[in-house]
């Protein structure tokens, strides 16, 4: 009898014991970063695109199902270092990424920096880097695959052909044969999902939409045949990364995910200059500018277990956020050595009242104007290549200086979205203390692994 008893109490406690481990396995949430390209802030109707002009109901029901941000923005007005800021969750500056770089031939962002795919990893996830990479893969450990990637498939450049790539591949083997790349990311993100059957998993989905070149389906083109000869096509992009966020919203539903998933959409940098007039509104620049234009942009999260539908939050918060939330919601505590720049978002969504997320936030690169509506022999200077500029914003205030063009420029952002009305003469003592909470953080920064060292000396002399 007593043996019977000893039995059935061992039976109960391993029941007990797998009931425990699948309430945790169910509770860790998958999660999905999903990073446009080159994507203006007013290009979708939740961010004010005119519906005549196009309707993204998908791109919009990440919002609305969840949260958007008005006051949100990424590291840098340009793809490489942008991503190098999201995908480790620290200022790039940290290891010298302040311009773009030749990612075909290196350097890229140090194998010594942690990325997103190793964290999850490391916490039994299984994962996926798709689209656009960007940030280097040719020197040893900085492969995707080497970087904590269980999937890879996407190419490493700042563009490539949608519908025939020559530098796509999936892991390490050179993918011959795909579909319009929009579609073909979409559709790796579907296998990834159905393949990681009941572990969690964290996906990174960086599709190259609706970066040049300016390709889409005729059937997609044909949509928008009353616009201009120049937008059909980028509207024809666009309409065609709606549809494919949609399938991917859909084959979450179906299959019963979409509860316990954390989804973030948000774009890369700015929009282009060369867009139709009123895709980057309100703000004033476009990508590779230190104006707001170049790197205030779309951002939202959804999570219907955790995050209310229908928020609009105005917290001032950064791309390097997006790590320290993500781990923060799996449960990964991350270790005092990752330094990570990054703050987790989630106690915001208990408050009403808008929080202080960042007392500070810091940009130093470049500033090219209109550089992508411009040829190459406009400038004195290569477009990866061109002088510092950098730029503090607190609370409303925005301190921002083109070294090459003048002095520092004050901006209130409540009152001037546009960065008109440049008030420094009446507001010195800003000026003096955002020179020195820029001179505080940018003494941690290193020499560039590809930009001028004159230009990092230049920054060093704001004080």
């Amino acid at each position: 009898m007593k043996k019977s008893n000893l039995i059935f109490k061992t039976i109960v406690g391993c029941l007990i014991f797998i009931g425990h481990s699948a309430f945790a396995q169910e509770k860790k949430p998958n999660i999905i970063v999903i990073v446009a390209d080159d994507l203006g802030y007013a290009t979708t109707g939740i961010y004010g695109q005119d519906g005549n002009r196009i309707k993204t109901p998908n791109i919009d029901r990440i919002g609305k199902e969840g949260a958007q941000f008005t006051n949100a923005y990424v590291t840098a007005s340009v793809c490489g270092p942008s991503r190098s800021g999201l995908l480790t969750g620290r200022y790039q500056q940290r290891f010298g990424s302040y311009a773009n770089f030749d990612s075909q031939r290196g350097p890229g962002v140090p194998a010594s920096e942690k990325v997103m795919g190793t964290y999850f990893k490391e916490a039994g996830y299984t994962t996926a880097a798709i689209g656009k990479w960007h940030i280097g893969d040719k020197l040893p450990g900085q492969h995707p695959i080497d970087r904590g990637f269980d999937k890879y498939y996407g190419f490493n450049s700042a563009q490539t052909d949608y519908f025939n790539s020559p530098i796509l591949f999936e892991g390490k083997t050179k993918v011959l044969k795909h579909d319009y790349l929009t579609f073909q990311f979409t559709n790796e993100a579907i296998d990834f999902i159905g393949a990681a059957k009941d572990k969690p998993f964290f996906m990174y989905l960086a599709y190259n939409a609706v970066h040049g070149p300016n390709q889409a389906p005729k059937e997609y083109i044909d949509k928008f045949e009353s616009a201009g000869k120049g937008d059909k096509a980028m509207l024809g992009m666009l309409a065609a990364l709606d549809d494919s966020v949609g399938k991917l919203l859909d084959y979450l539903k179906e299959k019963n995910l979409e509860d316990n998933t954390l989804i973030y959409f948000l774009s890369d940098n700015g929009g282009l200059s060369y867009w139709y007039k009123g895709s980057n509104a309100p703000w004033n620049g476009f990508k590779r500018e230190q104006w707001e234009g170049g790197y205030h942009v779309q951002y939202m999260m959804r999570w219907p277990k955790m995050i209310k539908a229908g928020q609009v939050r105005n917290e001032m918060i950064s791309s390097l956020d997006i790590l320290p939330t993500s781990m923060a919601a799996a449960g990964i505590k991350p270790a005092k050595k990752d330094q990570l720049d990054g703050v987790n978002l989630l106690p915001i969504f208990n408050r009403k009242e808008t929080q202080v997320v960042h007392p500070y936030l810091f940009w130093a690169g470049s500033h090219v104007p209109g550089a992508d509506a411009r040829p190459a022999t406009d400038f004195p200077y290569k477009k990866d290549d061109a002088p510092p500029s950098w730029a503090v914003r607190s609370g409303k205030w925005k301190l921002v200086q083109m070294m090459d063009v003048g002095p520092p420029m004050l901006y209130d952002l409540d009152t001037d979205p546009t960065e008109s009305k440049d008030v420094i003469k009446q507001h010195p003592e800003i000026e003096k203390s955002f020179k020195t909470e820029f001179a505080k953080w940018f003494k941690d920064m290193k020499t560039p692994i590809a930009w001028d060292p004159k230009y990092y000396e230049l920054l060093k002399t704001v004080k």
